[in-house]
């Protein structure tokens, strides 16, 4: 079995789901930021029709409809539907009720970036730094880093501390870091 998994999968650091960021009932899609970092979408409408083929007896079925699946909440690090319940045995063997939930790693392979919400700092280097007329080495000279550091945080393959980028933009493009929340 070949499996693929989302672009920064590490199946040693499972994600989950820290918040929800938008919910389009109408379209069948939540935005969600994983402990990745990443805020993705789930396009559910895709997922129930060509992923899971759900059908009128399944139990997700219902949220389908906007109304039910709008009553999405964050519980347990994924998403949660109270209002969908499915019956289940206990370790006791006495029948239970379980709101619906889908594993965290499942909803992330599930899932695609949603680039309005995702900064993507290796990008905007890039995009400096052609836009200076610069090489990878010149940046590296003047902000006393490697060629291959900045080459892995252009390519999105390393992360970088707030003190580094502050240093490159100061050193390299002779400007300040300025970062604001909104």
């Amino acid at each position: 079995m070949n499996i693929k998994y989302a672009e920064n999968y590490n199946p040693r650091h499972i994600p989950y789901i820290l918040r929800i960021n938008e919910i389009k009932a109408k379209d069948l899609m939540i935005s969600v930021l994983f402990s990745t970092g990443e805020n993705r979408w789930l396009d559910y409408k895709d997922i129930f029709t060509n992923i899971w083929k759900s059908k009128p007896r399944d139990f997700e079925y219902p949220l389908r409809d906007p109304k039910e699946f709008k009553k999405v909440i964050l519980e347990d690090r994924t998403l949660t539907w109270h209002n969908i319940k499915i019956e289940s045995t206990n370790l006791k063997g006495k029948k239970v009720l379980y709101p619906f939930q889908a594993g965290p790693d499942t909803l992330y392979d599930l899932s695609y970036p949603d680039d309005t919400r995702n900064i993507n700092i290796g990008e905007m280097l890039r995009l400096w730094r052609k836009s200076a007329e610069l090489t990878q080495a010149e940046v590296a000279k003047r902000s006393g880093t490697s060629r291959s550091y900045i080459t892995k945080i252009e390519a999105g393959r390393q992360d970088i501390e707030l003190g580094t980028l502050s240093r490159i933009v100061q050193a390299t493009f002779g400007k300040s870091l300025n970062i604001t929340l909104k």
